[in-house]
Parts: structure tokens; C-alpha cells; sequence
């Protein structure tokens, strides 16, 4: 864990990191952004880490589908904060993979989301394993379940 000098809040250690932008169109009548923009950002955290660490040794006719998803909202977001999504992945079984994912503002936790991803057959439509290649290149991202 690290614990930023500004905020008392402890912020969780986790391997992947991915920063994104507050636009206006993210945000609510109320100036705060949108729990579906929250959503997306989530989203983008989970994809860009599968697409960049695993995709390259999936078949090209396979994909990754999220079958479950819980988020909670700690936080509002408002225009000018700097997002940062912290992803980290919790359990990797015969087909899935679980994640946990903090999105931190200004070192403070404003949301988590914990999700489970399967890797389907493109041509079955069903759940694939996941080979041993695949299971060892998500390791480095692996941690102990860090739901707080």
C-alpha cells in the first residue's frame, strides 16, 4: 500500500495503471460525472490490459466477454479531477479471469469495480480455456483480493 502525502487516504499498490480525461459530455446536470462514463472507464481498464498483455496470444477469432460486474461509487468526480484507473487481477481460473479495479482521484479511492472476464470461442460461442502462455502472461498482474 502507499500513502499519498496530501491525503490520508491509502491508496492500494496494483501493476496496471491507465489514466484517462474528464470531458464536458461526461458530466451530469449536477457537474459531476456520469455513472455510465464511470462505467467506461472501468471498462477501459480491463480492455487495455487484456488487449495489451493477453490478445496477442489469443486466437484472433476468439474474444473476451465480461460476465459480471459490481461497482461502487465512493466519491463524485467533477470536471478538471484526473482519473486513474488501477486495475489488478484477483483470480485467474480454467476460463476466466477476475479483476479488481480502483479509480483514484487526487489520491483518494472515488470508485471500485470487481468483474469477471471469460476468454469465449469465437466459433462456439462458448467459455475456451485458458491456455498456460495465456495464464502466465496475466500473473505479473496478480494480487491478493483487494476489495476494501
Amino acid at each position: 500500500m502507499t500513502e499519498t502525502k496530501q491525503q490520508t487516504m491509502v491508496v492500494p499498490d496494483f501493476a496496471f495503471w491507465h489514466e484517462t480525461t474528464v470531458r464536458h459530455s461526461d458530466l451530469d446536470p449536477n457537474d459531476h460525472v456520469t455513472n455510465s462514463v464511470i462505467c467506461a472507464w472501468f471498462d477501459d481498464g480491463r480492455y487495455i490490459l487484456l488487449r495489451q498483455k493477453l490478445r496477442p496470444l489469443v486466437e484472433a477469432t476468439d474474444y473476451f466477454a465480461l460476465v459480471k460486474l459490481e461497482m461502487n461509487f465512493r466519491k463524485e468526480i467533477r470536471m478538471f479531477d484526473v482519473p486513474c484507473i488501477a486495475t489488478t487481477v484477483t483470480r485467474i481460473g480454467k476460463s476466466s479471469m477476475a479483476m479488481h479495479q480502483h479509480l483514484i482521484i487526487g489520491g483518494e479511492i472515488a470508485a471500485t469495480a470487481q468483474s469477471v472476464t471469460v476468454l469465449a470461442d469465437g466459433n462456439t460461442r462458448s467459455a475456451k480455456p485458458l491456455s498456460a502462455d495465456q495464464q502466465d502472461a496475466l500473473l505479473p498482474f496478480m494480487a491478493e483480493d483487494q476489495t476494501a
